[in-house]
C-alpha cells in the first residue's frame, strides 16, 4: 500500500470514529425523540465521562475541573509547557444538533490521537476542553464553563435557579462539586499559549456558497434581555377593542419592531426573541401580561 493510499484510509477513518462518537454523545439525552443535554444533569455527567474515557486512550492526563469542565492534558517536549487549548462545549440546547459543539471536541481528540499513536510531542504541550455549559440553557445564563476557565464566575450565578428550583449551587454539589471550590478551575493566562475551536457553522452562508471550511474573524458580543409588557387581563368577549389593554398585542409590536430595526441596521446584528409567555394564558381572556426573552448578538455593542 502506497503512503498516500494509507493516508487516506487513515483520514476516513478518523472522520468515521469522530461521527461514531458523535452518534454517542447524542444517545446521552434526557428526552430519547430530541437531543437534550444540560449542565451538571445525568446526562452531561455521563458524557464527560465518556469524553474522558476517549481522552485517556488517547494518551492524556484526564481530570474533571471544578465547574464540571472535561479536561485532558497531552504533554509537550518540556514538561509544564505552555498548552494549546483546543474543543468546545458538550452541553447542547433543547431539541439540538448533535455535531453543535461536540464536533470540536471530538475532533480534538483525533489530532491527540494521532500524535500519540505516532509518539510525537511538541513543544507546546496540548490540551482539551469539554466545557460543561456554553448555551445558558439550564439557568439562564450562558458560558459558565468558560467563565470558569478564565476565573470571571460571578459569585451572583450561584442562587441562579433553573425550571424546578435547583439553584446552580445545589446542582453543583448533587454533581459532587464543592461551590466553594469554584475558583479552582480558573488557569493563568500564562499556562494557555493559543485557543482553537472548530465549530459548525450553524448558518446557510458556507453551504450557499459550496466552502466546506470558513475562519472566524471575530466572536460576535452577545447581550440577552428579560423582557415584561404588563397590561390588563379581560373577558375576550366582553371588553370592547377600544378599551383594552392587551400585553401581548403590546409585546408582538415591540417584536416587529425589534425586526424592523435589525434588518435596517444590517452587517452581522442579528435579535431574536426565543421565548415567550403569556399570563394567564387562556384562550379567552385578554393577556394581562408577557414576559420574553431577547438574545443580541454583534460585532461591537453599543449601549
Amino acid at each position: 500500500m502506497s503512503d498516500t493510499v494509507r493516508q487516506q484510509a487513515e483520514r476516513e477513518a478518523a472522520a468515521s470514529r469522530v461521527m461514531a462518537r458523535a452518534d454517542r454523545l447524542a444517545a446521552l439525552s434526557e428526552t430519547a425523540d430530541a437531543l437534550t443535554r444540560v449542565y451538571l444533569s445525568p446526562e452531561h455527567l455521563q458524557a464527560n465521562q465518556l469524553v474522558g474515557q476517549w481522552m485517556q486512550a488517547a494518551g492524556m492526563m484526564v481530570w474533571q475541573d471544578s465547574v464540571g469542565n472535561i479536561c485532558g492534558r497531552y504533554e509537550g517536549v518540556q514538561e509544564g509547557a505552555p498548552a494549546v487549548l483546543l474543543g468546545s462545549h458538550l452541553d447542547t440546547v433543547r431539541n439540538a444538533g448533535r455535531y453543535d459543539g461536540m464536533l470540536g471536541v471530538l475532533a480534538a481528540i483525533e489530532v491527540v490521537q494521532r500524535l500519540h499513536q505516532q509518539g510525537r510531542r511538541l513543544a507546546k504541550a496540548i490540551e482539551i476542553v469539554g466545557f460543561g455549559d456554553e448555551e445558558g440553557t439550564r439557568f439562564g445564563i450562558t458560558l459558565l464553563g468558560s467563565r470558569g476557565v478564565t476565573g470571571t464566575w460571578p459569585e451572583s450565578w450561584l442562587s441562579q435557579c433553573d425550571t424546578d428550583g435547583v439553584s446552580v449551587a445545589q446542582a453543583l454539589v448533587n454533581a459532587g462539586l464543592d461551590p466553594a471550590r469554584i475558583a479552582h478551575a480558573a488557569r493563568h493566562p500564562r499556562d494557555i499559549a493559543a485557543y482553537l475551536e472548530l465549530h459548525i457553522e450553524q448558518g446557510p452562508c458556507l453551504e450557499q456558497a459550496g466552502l466546506a471550511l470558513g475562519v472566524v474573524e471575530a466572536i460576535n458580543g452577545a447581550r440577552r434581555l428579560n423582557c415584561r409588557f404588563t397590561g390588563e387581563a379581560g373577558h375576550a368577549g366582553t371588553v370592547p377593542m377600544l378599551h383594552r389593554k392587551d400585553a401581548l398585542a403590546a409585546a408582538a409590536e415591540w417584536m416587529v419592531q425589534v425586526e424592523n430595526l435589525t434588518r435596517q441596521r444590517g452587517g452581522n446584528l442579528v435579535a431574536t426573541v426565543g421565548t415567550l409567555r403569556c399570563a394567564p394564558g387562556a384562550v379567552n381572556v385578554i393577556p394581562g401580561e408577557v414576559q420574553l426573552t431577547l438574545d443580541i448578538a454583534a460585532r461591537r455593542m453599543r449601549r
